[in-house]
């Protein structure tokens, strides 16, 4: 299997491993690719082409085996490793992300919080243990987390991600508006902007529309 993928294959493999576990759980044993392109808003053509990043994974004339299909996307995106993380800034959005850890998949977990605020330390209840944003680098690389959601006010974005990336972490979603970019270019960083999600659907639908008129 090749091992760099463009980022828009990434993006529709991990897209294709939900859908076979929506599968899986209705009891449907076989899906073509023209059926899955249908139900994901893709091109067949463009399902097939991804799924053969993978290498040999089943009959494409008959369709494929959904739970062959979900274990080599497993594999191949290493969705079958423990993944370790973190949340850096424990206000609304952080405290909220700290109870996600009840509803993650297998194989993923919350290890640890941080954030500037001793007094909003000591106010969180969470059984996921809490520290000063100061450690963040001694606790990742002790705890041997990889992966951090960041939530800090803009202006510390920055700084934070370093932070991290001294640890030894490996990818980081970031919440803030600031965009980021880690001195390591091993580092993985998705900047999840809402602001701009919410002008990527408006430039969407006005461009759709102005093709329609």
């Amino acid at each position: 299997m090749q091992t760099k993928l463009p980022q828009s294959t990434i993006e529709r493999l991990c897209l294709l491993f939900q859908f076979c576990a929506k599968l899986q759980a209705e009891g449907i044993a076989r899906i073509s690719s023209t059926g899955i392109g249908s139900a994901l808003g893709i091109p067949a053509h463009t399902i097939r082409k991804d799924i053969n990043y993978l290498g040999e994974v089943g009959d494409t004339g008959s369709g494929y085996e959904v739970s062959r299909l979900m274990g080599h996307l497993s594999e191949a995106l290493g969705f079958n490793l423990p993944r370790r993380a973190c949340v850096v800034g424990l206000g609304r959005l952080g405290s909220a992300l700290l109870e996600y850890n009840r509803v993650l998949p297998p194989g993923f977990s919350i290890e640890a919080g941080f954030d500037s605020s001793i007094n909003r330390l000591e106010t969180i209840r969470t059984d996921i243990p809490l520290y000063p944003a100061y450690e963040i680098s001694d606790v990742v690389r002790r705890e041997a987390i990889e992966l951090a959601l960041l939530t800090v006010p803009a202006a510390a974005a920055a700084d934070v991600a370093e932070d991290l990336v001294k640890g030894g972490i490996r990818g980081i979603i970031n919440f803030t508006p600031a965009v980021i970019s880690p001195s390591l270019e091993e580092v993985v960083v998705r900047n999840m902007n809402v602001v701009n999600e919410l002008r990527f659907l408006s430039a969407s639908i006005a461009l759709r529309v102005s093709k329609s008129v």
